[in-house]
């Protein structure tokens, strides 16, 4: 029996590994939502000056979050924090500046930088009900600046299901588009483009992301 219970601190460890590896606490995903919101759609409203490439001075945007979450203090760390426990490469934080590295909507476009290498093939999950005016008009921007693609299926499925449940997964043929003069930008882990024509798209079979 004792030699049995030898064993228990090391059986708690690897629960305490599976069941609690690190996750974006509740704290955090606030603090994200903020962040998303004065850096991709009204830094106006916080006095927050953005450059071509959407960096905002860093310091400005710890006293504006330590102004709305004054429950505890928000530092450089706090962000490091965030960030590497998201699911997602929303933001990029360099030594004085932070930026959100897609999904604005503010007048005064993002410059991006264009993609070095792209994958053969880029997705994009919409709605069954979106999907068929964008194989007659195209990917087009909408309400953000840019079109948003996911290197992987998993992802894009993802991003459809926040709007329908049975989401129509996009391919997107990017060695066509690109001798066609279509331009691809990374940012985070994100490919964006400024439109994508619809020669260049075709659908995903749904029996291949898991759907009768």
């Amino acid at each position: 029996m004792t030699k049995s219970l030898n064993y228990l601190p090391k059986l708690l460890n690897i629960s305490n590994f599976l069941l609690f590896r690190p996750k974006l606490s509740t704290y955090y995903v606030e603090i994200s939502k903020f962040l998303s919101y004065i850096l991709r759609h009204h830094p106006e409203k916080y006095g927050i000056r953005l450059n071509e490439e959407g960096y905002a001075n860093l310091e400005h945007i710890l006293a504006i979050l330590n102004s709305r979450f004054d429950s505890r203090e928000i530092t450089r760390d706090t962000l490091e924090k965030m960030i590497k426990n998201s699911d997602k490469t929303r933001f990029e934080l360099t030594e004085n500046y932070i930026r959100a590295y897609y999904g604005h909507s503010i007048d005064s476009k993002i410059q991006m930088s264009e993609a070095r290498q792209v994958p053969a093939r880029l997705y994009h999950g919409t709605t069954p009900k979106a999907y068929v005016n964008i194989l007659k008009d195209g990917l087009r921007t909408q309400e953000r600046q840019y079109v948003h693609l996911s290197k992987d299926i998993e992802t894009a499925k993802k991003v459809g299901k926040r709007r329908t449940n049975n989401p129509v997964i996009l391919i997107i043929n990017t060695k066509k588009a690109k001798k066609e003069g279509i331009v691809f930008y990374k940012s985070g882990d994100m490919f964006l483009a400024d439109y994508i024509p619809p020669k260049f798209i075709s659908i995903l079979n749904r029996k291949d992301i898991g759907y009768p």
